[in-house]
């Protein structure tokens, strides 16, 4: 009994520090002047102008990366070819939603959460 308990918190520590090491994707929302934005540097990003345009920009960022990467493959509204940045467009009334999976140079890789983005324009 006293070997298993032992075991389990071993591996409820080497869990959390994991996690507590993991990379993180966060968003970044641009809206024109005037408008307000909420959320950047977070995981939701989301925001409202009056300039009645169809779309802004905004991008996506990974943070927390504690190793050398390698290679960034990007999917969902993220269209980009490595990088750990993603400039992207952000259409008005629908939801932009990217992930990434960090491939290390030693050999690891590391799927990120998911980040959105949401655009509203008008009066």
């Amino acid at each position: 009994m006293n070997k298993m308990l032992k075991a389990l918190g071993a591996v409820s520590v080497l869990c959390f520090a994991q996690s507590a090491l993991a990379a993180d994707l966060v968003c970044h929302l641009n809206v024109k002047s005037g408008g307000n934005v909420y959320g950047n540097g977070t995981a939701h990003c989301s925001g409202l102008d009056f300039s009645f345009g169809s779309s802004t920009s905004g991008s996506y960022n990974i943070v927390n990366i504690n190793k050398m990467v390698k290679s960034v493959i990007w999917s969902g509204n993220a269209k980009c070819s490595g990088g750990t940045s993603c400039g992207v467009t952000v259409r008005a009334y629908s939801v932009n939603q990217a992930s990434a999976t960090i491939l290390y140079q030693d050999g690891t890789w590391e799927q990120t959460n998911t980040a959105t983005m949401e655009y509203e324009t008008g009066k």
